[in-house]
């Protein structure tokens, strides 16, 4: 493969992981509705589940592209079948993947359409059943903590891909985990309006 070819693949494959930083800009976008001192409505509430429902096809898409650039990628820079077999660090890469797929279709195809059946019957201006605002932040809650652990998967797989190209000691890369799980626990409880802290 040429290196114009490996460039361009990295690009795409780069590219589309910063993209998948969608979990962390919902975290934001859920705390800023948090702040917010009225009870769930049609007004406030639609905008936010526009928002946050279709950010998993997005989501579908990027994780195609990181699929297949990553595959052509393993086996186009000189890496045969048998990195498949030795490199742990690869199967980490794989297992997070897959855990980032379930994750997001739990979230798409289970809490999503429960979360719109509540809301679709409000019209402009009325609020939510005062019965049906605890079932609302239940769901809401699960939804938040399953974008903040896909947040902390997505920097994993950043980690780790960083790891496949410089082999660097594996106590700095216990360090960045968990720099990378504090992120997103901080993501997950305030909103962060410096953008790290």
């Amino acid at each position: 493969m040429s290196p114009e070819i490996q460039a361009l693949l990295r690009l795409f494959h780069v590219v589309a992981t910063f993209l998948m930083a969608a979990p962390f800009y919902m975290l934001l976008v859920v705390n800023e509705r948090a702040r917010f001192t009225v009870p769930p409505g049609y007004n406030p509430d639609r905008y936010l589940e526009n928002i946050i429902k279709g950010q998993p096809l997005r989501c579908y898409a990027y994780m195609a592209v990181i699929a297949v650039t990553g595959f052509l990628l393993a086996f186009g820079v000189g890496f045969s079948a048998n990195l498949f077999l030795t490199s742990w660090v690869l199967w980490v890469k794989i297992g997070v993947f897959i855990i980032l797929v379930f994750l997001l279709s739990y979230v798409h195809f289970g809490i999503q359409p429960k979360i719109e059946k509540l809301m679709s019957p409000l019209k402009p201006g009325e609020s939510l059943a005062e019965s049906d605002r605890p079932v609302l932040m239940a769901l809401r809650m699960r939804r938040k903590k399953l974008a903040a652990t896909c947040l902390f998967l997505v920097l994993t797989t950043v980690i780790f891909g960083l790891r496949m190209l410089a082999e660097y000691n594996i106590i700095l890369l216990l360090a960045f985990l968990v720099f990378a799980a504090l992120f997103a626990w901080r993501a997950y409880r305030k909103p962060m309006p410096y953008g790290w802290f």
